[in-house]
């Protein structure tokens, strides 16, 4: 399962392996400084290996920090992360019945896939910089001290003995405390929900002894796994620093017996040390990662679904399966359930243009950006695009995907930071990201909090206004770089100066891509170059002021407006 995770971000591998030699290489330097001072102690003078081979790292080591490090570090890692990400949220993609329970578990195995970080920005690199130094260490050991190998060697096998025999021990102890943590998850919902029942009833005081006995459970089963995990860190620590101490104990009595001069058994010790510190971070990671190991399993089961399309692994690229959109032509269409809702809609959408959709309640305007989504069939017509039609089965709807998106009033933010919600869905890095919202002047807000893009959201942004949840929504939707998208109402609920923000931001859009907007908003229709506007089921199509001209139910629409809006400034 752990090798499946080197499958991902392989283009920026390298990225991964220069971070961790230059990481090595660094302690690498200090083992040759120290090296060098004892050398010089001895002899009084410093021979040309050190003249040449210690500036030379310096210096690689510093031009790799200045000019090269900042491009480099964790691009592996995002890399990987994000082709985790995209893989699992393919499989959701191509369902229909995408809610907030959903949106809840796929936060939480997304939480778990950016945990993965470690695995790529820790773990490895420590592993890396744990076979060089091994690699160094036995080299010189096998040169000056063959016996002392087998010090190392022993301190491994006793950390691996006790780790076995501890090992059912604590997979019992695990399985306990998961069992115990879910239970009183759903005991806590249960009571919650049931809370008006429970004191109706009167059977408050035996809930409340029944959930103080599920705690107390609880403690129990958490002090236990905390009392195994500490067994593995004594047992870790005494065979790793055990391993020193006998190791610095076996090199004194060959300096003294002559076979090691000071200087090879300063730098053999510093070698064994640093080794054996790397060999306790790699277990500390190691555990970190079984802990993750359930979560792992879950989401790559759900990305080999046998029932998901992703699992088929059909090696298509988006110009085979979907070209890119630049105009989409809808003909004599009819849109509806049991009776069409609307009927023989003819309407050509392109780049360049804002559009609008507008009607009364009911009118069947979610039903046609649904259509347009791909995800309801039409009852008559087509709509089509660059010379190919659009197709109602779940292997297009996929595809679509990749080139259209829509976004609705009520927009769902994953726990996180702002630009954890930015990028999970982008194909640029931050730099790029920050660069593109300042074109857009999306986001603003962001450098009057505390940690800017780094600020936390909350859960579903609750720690956000509305306005700048859709403004972060809303910035998502063009990160994620799609020719299509609708708007559905996305300024309806919001306050007047962030909605008048993502307008802007819509018409600076429309230069590139095509955009629909579904609207009910007087600037909103006022600013879109093209509104078609449903009434009796039938589209009149045309721009703001003529419809307002020519179709008495648009402008009986538009006075509804300006009355609600002036009895709210008389309410106000």
């Amino acid at each position: 399962m752990y090798g499946r995770l080197f499958t991902y971000g392989r283009k920026k591998l390298k990225y991964g392996l220069i971070e961790a030699f230059f990481t090595w290489l660094e302690s690498l330097e200090v083992l040759l400084f120290l090296w060098a001072l004892a050398d010089y102690y001895n002899s009084q003078r410093l021979g040309f290996f050190f003249y040449l081979i210690i500036p030379v790292i310096f210096l690689s080591i510093i031009v790799y920090r200045f000019l090269f490090s900042e491009k480099i570090v964790q691009v592996w890692s995002n890399s990987a992360i994000k082709e985790i990400q995209k893989d699992f949220l393919n499989v959701y993609l191509r369902k229909n019945n995408f809610n907030q329970k959903i949106s809840a578990l796929i936060q939480r195995d997304l939480k778990a896939i950016t945990d993965l970080n470690s695995f790529y920005a820790l773990i490895v690199p420590t592993l890396i910089k744990l076979s060089l130094t091994g690699l160094l260490l036995i080299i010189f050991i096998i040169i000056w001290q063959p016996l002392a190998i087998f010090i190392p060697f022993l301190s491994i096998i006793l950390i691996g003995l006790g780790m076995m025999a501890l090992a059912k021990h604590g997979d019992k102890e695990n399985a306990r405390y998961i069992n115990s943590f879910v239970h009183m998850g759903e005991r806590f919902l249960d009571d919650f929900f049931e809370m008006n029942a429970i004191i109706m009833y009167r059977r408050d005081r035996a809930f409340s002894a029944d959930f103080h006995r599920d705690s107390e459970n609880f403690r129990k089963r958490t002090m236990a796994v905390l009392a195994y995990q500490l067994q593995t860190l004594n047992i870790l620590d005494f065979a790793i620093y055990g391993g020193i101490g006998a190791f610095a104990l076996f090199l004194s009595f060959g300096t003294a017996q002559g076979n090691l001069s000071v200087v090879q058994a300063i730098i053999l010790f510093v070698l064994d040390a640093d080794w054996f510190i790397e060999f306790r971070k790699s277990g500390y990671f190691i555990h970190v990662m079984k802990q993750l190991s359930p979560t792992l399993k879950h989401i790559f089961a759900q990305i080999d679904d046998k029932n998901s399309f992703s699992s088929q692994k059909k090696q298509r690229t988006i110009a085979n399966d979907i070209p890119k959109i630049l105009e989409i032509t809808i003909n004599n269409l009819s849109i509806g359930y049991d009776k069409p809702l609307i009927t023989q809609l003819s309407w050509s959408l392109k780049i360049g243009h804002l559009y609008a959709l507008s009607g009364q309640s009911g009118s069947g305007k979610s039903t046609l950006a649904k259509t347009l989504m791909a995800q309801q069939k039409s009852l008559a017509g087509e709509i089509s695009f660059s010379d190919k039609k659009l197709r109602f089965d779940a292997n297009f709807r996929h595809d679509w995907l990749k080139r259209a998106i829509y976004l609705g009033s009520e927009p769902y933010l994953f726990s996180g930071s702002i630009i954890d919600n930015l990028l999970f869905a982008s194909k640029y890095d931050r730099k790029e990201l920050i660069k593109i919202f300042d074109k857009f002047g999306l986001c603003s807000f962001v450098s009057s909090l505390p940690d800017q893009y780094d600020s936390q959201v909350g859960e579903n942004g609750k720690w956000l206004s509305p306005g700048q949840r859709q403004q972060i929504a809303f910035g998502r939707a063009v990160a994620a770089d799609k020719n299509f998208y609708i708007f559905d109402e996305i300024t309806s609920n919001i306050d007047h100066e962030n909605a008048g923000i993502i307008l802007r931001a819509m018409k600076r859009l429309a230069k590139e891509k095509i955009v629909l907007i579904i609207t009910h908003k007087i600037e909103d229709l006022k600013q879109s170059d093209q509104i078609a506007f449903i009434t009796g089921k039938k589209a009149v199509i045309g721009p703001y002021e003529s419809l307002l001209k020519n179709s008495p139910s648009f402008k009986n629409l538009i006075n509804q407006q300006l009355l609600l809006l002036k009895g709210n400034k008389q309410d106000a």
